[in-house]
């Protein structure tokens, strides 16, 4: 009885989690678009890597936190090449801005 009470417990404290981080996700998705809809923020490519990041001009950076720091960004790609951790660009990205 205990057990069944406690993993039921579980259960909804995980249900609650999933609700409140889609819900933050959602608003702050909501909001970034009002942003770029006002001309706030803008979603461009990066110059170097073409990953998407946010700037406040609409031109590509010329950096992104891909750049500065891909084994923070890239943490299993990093771990299967751990020679070449840096190199994570994205490749044959047909995509215009």
């Amino acid at each position: 009885m205990c057990l069944e009470v406690l993993n039921m417990t579980v259960y909804e404290v995980l249900t609650i989690a999933v609700i409140v981080a889609v819900g933050t996700g959602a608003t702050i998705a909501i909001y970034l678009g009002l942003l770029n809809w006002i001309g706030g923020v803008f979603v461009v490519r990066c110059a170097n890597c073409r990953h998407l990041t946010l700037a406040s001009k609409r031109q590509p950076q010329r950096s992104c936190p891909h750049c500065r720091h891909p084994v923070l960004m890239h943490p299993v790609h990093a771990i299967h090449h751990p020679r070449q951790f840096a190199d994570v660009r994205v490749r044959s990205d047909h995509l215009k801005y």
